[in-house]
């Protein structure tokens, strides 16, 4: 679901269409796909506690409102997110909402872009 008001179906993207969508974006260089192309990943670290928390509170935020939540790992100040819609398949697929969520969730990075380094 895309938001909270309207349900929107998702539509699965094939491998042409999202690497086409992450260079549109310009998500490509920071947002990997897993190898079973099945969710779209990115790691990054913060440069303290705080603003880690800080960051996760905004995602959370987003991810109520729109009811798509994202698989979050952290430590300290490590995060590792993972977008994957289970409605499209019992393994997860890769949809328009996760492309969507993960372009707001790189401008909610770039609030912290000065002090954040990507993880290679």
């Amino acid at each position: 679901m895309y938001n909270k008001i309207v349900r929107t179906q998702p539509l699965k993207l094939v491998t042409r269409d999202l690497e086409d969508s992450l260079v549109k974006l310009k998500l490509n260089s920071t947002w990997k796909i897993n190898e079973n192309r099945t969710s779209l990943i990115r790691e990054c670290v913060f440069p303290d506690f705080e603003s880690t928390w800080a960051f996760l509170t905004r995602v959370s935020m987003r991810s109520h409102l729109w009811g798509h939540h994202p698989t979050i790992t952290t430590s300290f100040n490590k995060v590792k997110l993972e977008l994957s819609t289970h409605d499209l398949d019992d393994k997860g697929a890769i949809s328009d909402i996760d492309l969507k969520m993960a372009n707001r969730i790189e401008k909610y990075i770039n609030i912290y872009n000065d002090k954040i380094r990507n993880l290679d």
